[in-house]
């Protein structure tokens, strides 16, 4: 009879140990605190003169955000892809403060990576992500498609984003991306706008030129984020070395307690 109730158990730990392997993985495949998105689009037919640049920037609507503490959203792993080329976009950290009063942008030209600060009221203004301007020194033929651009997003809050891609096309621009006085949210004009060349803007890629300094949106991505932090690799593997050593542990036991018995 002891024997037996060994046994039973010892089969009841090891049923619990499979059950935790099985609830970690599960857990790390459902709670994932970032989100990859794709949104491809195209150019419209007109072409694109030689040293012109194309400006590509995106902006987002987020809703969820708690309205006493601040999110923060990054986006990174930003590439924009079309031609058989792939290019890497800034990263991009976005702010939204319930204490703000006025939105505001700049580039870190040490981290590569645009960062604003958005009052949490204007969520649903447009707020500008990142933007990439790309100089064309052998210009462009019209109609490219497909124009893809791809981002992973990650936030410290649940939050659901749509964000939006567009191209305007400009005969001069600047490489400085602080000299462009870029639009944080709408306002007037569409958030993205870089202000200070407004002037220099032409039709092309998906903008028709005149009073049109983003260029057409295109499609809508949409992402949702838990904002729980993703277990490492590392620490996922520790954990199954924990339980596969109860196991060893309960076996070493059982085999102790049978040799005893006998």
């Amino acid at each position: 009879m002891i024997r037996r109730v060994t046994l039973m158990s010892f089969a009841r730990k090891l049923f619990l140990f499979g059950a935790s392997v099985t609830l970690l993985l599960s857990l790390n495949s459902v709670t994932r605190a970032d989100a990859v998105s794709v949104i491809s689009s195209n150019f419209n037919g007109t072409s694109i003169g030689a040293g012109d640049t194309v400006w590509f920037n995106s902006h987002m609507k987020v809703s969820g955000l708690s309205s006493t503490r601040p999110t923060t959203i990054n986006i990174t792993n930003v590439t924009i892809a079309f031609g058989g080329q792939t290019y890497t976009v800034p990263d991009a950290s976005i702010l939204f403060s319930p204490t703000a009063t006025t939105a505001s942008t700049h580039f870190d030209s040490a981290s590569n990576r645009w960062i604003s600060i958005v009052p949490t009221s204007q969520a649903g203004a447009d707020p500008f992500m990142t933007g990439l301007g790309l100089m064309l020194p052998s210009g462009l033929a019209g109609g490219q498609n497909p124009v893809i651009m791809q981002a992973t997003f990650s936030s410290d809050a649940n939050v659901s984003i749509d964000w939006q891609w567009s191209a305007a096309v400009y005969t001069q621009f600047s490489s400085d991306y602080n000299d462009l006085g870029v639009l944080s949210v709408d306002g007037g004009r569409q958030s993205g706008t870089p202000t200070d060349f407004e002037q220099f803007v032409r039709g092309g890629a998906r903008g028709g030129g005149g009073s049109n300094f983003t260029g057409s949106n295109s499609a809508t991505g949409h992402v949702k984020l838990t904002g729980q932090p993703v277990p490492e690799p590392t620490t996922l593997f520790l954990l199954g070395t924990g339980l596969a050593g109860v196991a060893a542990k309960l076996r070493k036991r059982r085999n102790k307690k049978i040799d005893t018995e006998v």
